[in-house]
């Protein structure tokens, strides 16, 4: 193996891979905390593809450290409320989120993918981007991390980051040399992970206020359509920039034919997706018309479907490979938990890195174990919650819309609070750049302490420090 000796004194290089949400947010972090770092993507070019992307109050508290804030609610619309009604438009109940801001800092946020996207690549120096680049594999030892990518090329880096999502190359090359070494890996890791759910996304072109007068309400707010017959869920949301985006999310009728062994498919792309639309194009459209109304104002190439699997892996990190979002812990749609558990990730991520005395294995390990332990529990949680949350929308008969009814619209305001407190407790900052200037009614939890920040204080001189702010605020 021909891996070079890579320790640095100030700093040690770093290598993303995948330049999705979840990697981007972390190239902007590593960006601003003036570290080295570049970015791998197999994609040729980004693709404007996806719906909307729900951001919880949590995400905010990174945006406002990082001056995004601002640049994303010029785009964006606040999510207040969830309405969710079945296909003859008859009430089920609401998720009420309008005192977000005063209880957790900041209104939750309803946002085109790509519109986020785009507002990702304006902060991270294209020369930081290597687009096309496969990786086929790497190794790794105490002295340093080489990559082996598709057209021939090797890199050299302290530390590999997998954010290459669902069928992460990085996860799987990982888990395969653990194998080789004899490592333990908890079979549920090595088990392929199982579809059951189809979802066909679009987003319209730019529509008529007065055709559509909900787009005149300068909220977010979005409703959630559950079919009586089959497990279907339609999801509708207002954007900003006056479209409103669709999401259908059906059950398969044979998951078992779908499992990844024999069905490779977790990317975006724009595919045909009569089939699951034909079933709800007659559904009442709570805006007017029907969903068919909807579909044919979306442009073809704005039209993308993705089947549905969920994981949550065990396995986050070995020597100086570690794994972030959809590679180490996969979600359903349904609670709109994947981009924020991603970037949530970032966070408790970059603060370790930046702490890190040294590119030498040995401090390595011990700022991935810290972000393993310290994050884990809470996408553990979010990831069982969001599963439940799947079941609840998903299941049929009489029963099931009773417990939907009971669920959504008999649950008292104190007992949807507490889940709600719950859902935004975990609320990291970035321990180099001074805190928002917000007081919620509601605390987050206690944040983590780097492993290494004491250390890092002491090489900064900075003395009698107990905030984890003590660096910004020095």
């Amino acid at each position: 193996m021909s891996v070079h000796h890579h320790i640095h004194p100030e700093g040690v290089k770093i290598i993303i891979v995948g330049a999705g949400i979840c990697g981007l947010m972390t190239a902007i972090q590593l960006e601003r905390a003036g570290m080295d770092y570049v970015v791998f993507e197999k994609a040729k070019e980004c693709l404007p593809l996806g719906s909307a992307l729900s951001l919880t109050p949590a995400c905010s508290y990174i945006f406002d450290q990082l001056g995004m804030l601002e640049d994303i609610q010029s785009v964006s619309l606040p999510c207040q409320k969830i309405d969710y009604v079945r296909d003859d438009l008859s009430k089920v109940g609401t998720m009420d989120a309008g005192n977000n801001k005063e209880r957790y800092g900041y209104n939750g946020i309803l946002i085109t993918r790509p519109a986020f996207y785009d507002i990702l690549l304006s902060r991270v120096p294209a020369h930081k981007i290597h687009w096309g680049k496969r990786i086929l594999n790497f190794e790794q030892n105490q002295y340093g991390v080489m990559i082996r990518v598709a057209d021939n090329s090797t890199h050299h880096a302290d530390i590999l980051i997998g954010a290459d999502g669902a069928y992460s190359a990085v996860r799987q090359t990982l888990y395969k040399s653990m194998l080789k070494k004899g490592l333990t890996v908890p079979k549920s890791d090595l088990a392929p992970l199982h579809f059951n759910s189809n979802c066909v996304i679009g987003v319209t072109d730019v529509l008529s206020e007065e055709e559509f007068p909900v787009l005149k309400d300068r909220t977010g707010d979005f409703h959630v359509i559950i079919g009586k017959e089959r497990s279907i869920q339609v999801y509708l949301f207002t954007f900003a920039e006056s479209r409103i985006g669709w999401q259908i999310c059906g059950k398969m009728e044979n998951p078992e034919d779908h499992d990844e062994q024999n069905f490779r498919f977790s990317d975006w792309g724009p595919v045909a997706a009569d089939d699951l639309c034909d079933q709800v194009r007659h559904y009442q459209c709570p805006f007017g018309g029907t969903l068919g109304d909807l579909m044919d104002r979306t442009p073809k190439e704005r039209l993308s479907k993705v089947m549905l699997e969920d994981k949550y892996f065990h396995t986050w990190w070995h020597l100086r490979t570690v794994l972030m979002g959809d590679a180490c812990h996969k979600h359903l749609p349904f609670g709109g938990q994947g981009a924020n558990q991603a970037i949530l990730d970032s966070v408790h991520l970059v603060n370790q890195l930046y702490a890190i005395p040294s590119g030498s294995l040995e401090d390595v390990a011990k700022s991935f174990k810290a972000y393993h332990a310290n994050r884990s529990p809470n996408a553990r949680d979010v990831y069982k919650s969001t599963g439940m949350v799947a079941n609840i929308l998903g299941s049929r008969g009489l029963g099931s819309d009773t417990l939907r009814s009971l669920t959504l619209s008999k649950t008292p305001k104190w007992l949807n609070e507490m889940g709600m407190d719950g859902m935004n407790s975990e609320r990291p900052v970035l321990c180099f750049l001074p805190p928002p200037n917000v007081h919620p009614t509601v605390k987050g939890k206690p944040q983590a302490v780097p492993v290494h920040y004491k250390q890092l204080l002491k090489v900064k001189g900075i003395r009698g420090a107990s905030s984890i702010f003590s660096l910004a605020s020095a």
